[in-house]
């Protein structure tokens, strides 16, 4: 009976850890995805319709959707998105603080205004927390885990075994194709991306045969063309 007790409590501390990972190399804000429901009405329905009196009423929905939204956590992998996600979210409590005040004060034409820029403020932190492309997301979640954990641990298996599953994320993210309106932006995400899968080849090639410090060096240049990458975007 000790021994199936010991099993079940090992099982529930690996199932634990697992959703912990899961959760932290996921980009989802749940929060943020939650609020959609509102701004879809406001901006598919209200906004186009001029319907005043559905924008007023929406205005609780607005201050709880955002109250949420500002008390979010962010998981582990937009650690480093946290500085400009702090900034929007500024940025749109004094919309929505603008919102408010325009219904209170029964303002049309501010309302729709204030409506606009929610909505359009919305779609910027979105943008902050999830990637133009679903390949980049991919291999974001591969390269946080080597980067933040495997690579200061050094725990060389697990840093090889990434590598490989990054030059995998890699063949897929160079058949990826930007959207018409991202198509401004081609040349700089062509040269980003090629670097970058030049960087994790190098990765594959150096973890299986040199040196920490190498392996350290290979790691951070990979880190590094990612950012490039991410910065084509912004």
């Amino acid at each position: 009976m000790k021994g199936v007790i010991t099993l079940l409590l090992f099982f529930c501390v690996v199932t634990f850890a697992q959703e912990n990972q899961n959760h932290e190399v996921s980009s989802d804000v749940k929060e943020l995805s939650d609020f959609h429901e509102v701004i879809y009405q406001l901006w598919h329905t209200a906004w186009p319709e001029k319907n005043i009196e559905m924008l007023k009423s929406l205005l609780p929905e607005v201050e709880e959707g955002f109250a949420k939204i500002k008390n979010a956590e962010l998981p582990g992998i937009l650690r480093d998105k946290k500085s400009k996600w702090n900034d929007d979210v500024v940025k749109l409590e004094s919309t929505v603080k603008n919102y408010k005040d325009a219904s209170e004060k029964n303002d049309s034409v501010a309302l729709l205004n204030a409506t606009e820029k929610l909505h359009m403020q919305y779609e910027g932190l979105v943008r902050v927390v999830k990637p133009v492309l679903k390949e980049v997301d991919a291999f974001h979640q591969v390269l946080y885990m080597v980067y933040h954990y495997y690579l200061p641990e050094y725990d060389i298996e697990k840093i090889k075994s990434s590598a490989v599953e990054m030059k995998s994320k890699m063949e897929a993210l160079n058949k990826a194709q930007l959207s018409q309106k991202q198509k401004s932006k081609e040349d700089k995400f062509n040269t980003a991306r090629k670097e970058l899968d030049d960087a994790v080849l190098a990765l594959n090639e150096i973890s299986n045969n040199d040196s920490r410090e190498k392996v350290t060096v290979a790691v951070n240049k990979v880190h590094s063309k990612y950012e490039e990458l991410e910065k084509v975007f912004e």
